[in-house]
């Protein structure tokens, strides 16, 4: 018994091992597969063209940033210095590509970790609203509404916001950061829209998954049984629909994090809101290698560490899985 839990432990951690391995072997290979030469976008086109009528001055610069060597190399290379924790240094920015994550990322997730957390909660409850005696009209109309909310781009959706409270009512700044400085309005003030953007869209999202999984549990006979006992409205969808659910809404809550980055890439972008989203935009113009490696490997870690906590999560909370091992 105790050998095979240990097997699976083990299985897992190989698993998540491999993931890794495959993100970062991706995350080198996509780069390299745009078109252009990142000398151009490092130097602009007139140096460039100089470099190009002097061969041996567009052979330092290539050995200066390790572009003169083969993509294997470059690769054994690009692997030794992620071990070491030295994500090199990025083309545009002139400084460590570990630095500038790290300024970036706080950005992003002090949009990312509320928005997710606002709408897991309000999401969940609206879910469980929705798929309990899910044929009245207005449950279906709402849900509808929702679909039709989730489908809408989020670029559009954030467009059609800066039009509205931007230019028209001048409510908000069109976009940026709050300086460094500010005060508490001041952070509200620039952190509104993209903040109510994400919480939206993934409150339309979650909703419609939990509603999908408590119309699967709501006809079961353990709901039937709570439900002539009459219990109350709270007890009824917590205890007897979500709780039953817990392993995959938990699997929700680690996809909605990488949803929540992913997502939130178009969002920064619009409102140029200098996040690790807007910084992946940023490098992928200018073909900034180093930065774009170091901004999708920072952010594939975030997701892969979020479903192990899932994982883990889904193991305790549910009895399920243990018997499941123990059998």
């Amino acid at each position: 018994m105790k050998s095979f839990k240990k097997s699976s432990f083990f299985l897992k951690i190989l698993r998540y091992g491999f993931t890794i391995f495959i993100i970062i072997s991706i995350n080198f290979i996509l780069p390299r597969m745009m078109p252009g030469d990142p000398l151009v976008f490092l130097f602009g086109e007139e140096v460039y063209g100089a470099a190009i009528r002097n061969p041996q001055l567009l052979q330092s610069l290539s050995e200066k940033y390790g572009l003169d060597k083969s993509l294997s190399e470059q690769f054994l290379i690009y692997i030794g210095n992620i071990i070491n924790g030295d994500f090199g240094q990025s083309f545009s920015f002139g400084r460590s590509v570990a630095e500038i994550i790290a300024e970036r990322i706080p950005l992003t997730l002090m949009l990312t970790i509320p928005s997710t957390i606002l709408s897991l909660f309000i999401g969940t409850l609206l879910g469980l609203s929705l798929g309990f005696n899910s044929n009245s009209h207005l449950k279906r109309s709402v849900s509808s509404f929702l679909i039709a909310l989730h489908s809408i781009p989020s670029y559009w959706f954030a467009m059609l916001l800066l039009l509205v409270f931007s230019l028209w009512l001048n409510l908000t700044p069109t976009g940026g950061a709050p300086p460094k400085d500010a005060n508490i309005i001041s952070i509200l003030h620039h952190i509104a829209l993209p903040f109510s953007l994400l919480t939206i869209l993934n409150i339309a999202y979650i909703s419609i998954i939990i509603r999908g999984l408590t119309m699967e549990i709501a006809e079961e006979p353990f709901v039937m049984t709570a439900r002539s006992k009459g219990l109350s409205w709270i007890k009824l969808r917590i205890r007897h629909l979500l709780l039953p659910s817990l392993a995959p809404f938990l699997s929700l809550a680690a996809m909605e994090l990488g949803f929540a980055f992913s997502g939130a890439l178009l969002v920064e972008i619009a409102f140029s809101w200098p996040g690790i989203g807007y910084t992946m935009w940023q490098a992928v113009v200018e073909r900034d290698y180093p930065l774009l490696q170091g901004a999708f490997t920072a952010v594939s870690l975030i997701v892969v560490l979020a479903n192990a906590i899932a994982d883990v999560l889904s193991y305790i909370f549910d009895p399920r899985i243990r018997m499941g091992e123990n059998e």
